[in-house]
C-alpha cells in the first residue's frame, strides 16, 4: 500500500484506512504520517543492524580499506533488498525518536565491531561518532543514486566505497595490524 501510491502524497488517512484501524486508534498510536514515516525508519535501520551483525566476508580482509569496501557492498545489498520501503522512507529528521538515535548507536557500534573483529584498531577519539558519519556518506550517496537512477549503481557503489574510505583515511593509518585468525571473533549485535 506504502509503495503503490501511484506517485501522490501519501496521506495518514489512506494508511490507517487500509490497514482497517479507526482514526481515533491510529492518532494515540502515531501524531500522524511523520511520526509512522519515522517508526517505519527506525525499523529499517534496526533490520539494517541485525543485517550487519550477520556478514562476514568470504575471505578474512587483508586491510581495513578491503574491509571498508565490504561494509559499504554489503549496505548497498541491504538496500537493493530493501527499495520498496526506501521509496516511501522519509530523510529522518533532526529530532528523530529517542528509539532512532539508540538505533544509530547501535548500527556504529556494530560497525566498529566489525573493525575490531580483524583488526588491532589504533584509539581513534570519537570513533563510533566517526563511523556514524561513515554510514552517512554511504546513506546520501546511495539515496541520491536511488533517487536519479532508481537504484545503486556499480558506479555510485564505487564512488561510495571511495567516500569512505578516503574518509577513514584521515584517522587511520594505511597499514593497521591485523588480528592474528585464532582472535577472530564472531559478530554479536548489541541488540536483543
Amino acid at each position: 500500500m506504502l509503495a503503490g501510491n501511484n506517485g501522490q502524497p501519501l496521506r495518514f488517512s489512506d494508511v490507517f484506512q487500509s490497514a482497517g484501524v479507526s482514526r481515533g486508534s491510529a492518532y494515540r498510536i502515531y501524531n500522524g504520517i511523520d511520526d509512522l514515516m519515522q517508526d517505519l525508519a527506525a525499523e529499517w535501520v534496526q533490520n539494517f543492524l541485525q543485517h550487519f551483525a550477520g556478514i562476514h566476508p568470504e575471505t578474512v580482509p587483508k586491510t581495513w580499506m578491503e574491509l571498508s569496501d565490504f561494509i559499504i557492498k554489503s549496505g548497498a545489498d541491504y538496500w537493493a533488498a530493501t527499495s520498496n520501503t526506501l521509496k516511501v522512507m522519509p530523510r529522518i529528521r533532526s529530532n528523530a525518536p529517542a528509539s532512532y538515535k539508540t538505533t544509530i548507536h547501535e548500527l556504529s557500534e556494530c560497525i566498529a565491531g566489525l573493525y575490531a573483529r580483524y583488526f588491532h584498531i589504533p584509539d581513534v577519539p570519537d570513533w563510533h561518532y566517526k563511523l556514524a558519519f561513515y554510514t552517512q556518506l554511504c546513506d546520501i550517496t546511495y539515496s541520491d543514486a536511488v533517487r536519479a537512477e532508481g537504484k545503486i549503481s556499480d558506479e555510485r557503489l564505487k564512488l561510495a566505497q571511495t567516500l569512505c574510505k578516503t574518509y577513514l583515511g584521515y584517522y587511520l593509518p594505511e597499514t593497521v595490524l591485523p588480528r592474528k585468525a585464532a582472535d577472530v571473533t564472531p559478530i554479536r549485535s548489541t541488540s536483543a
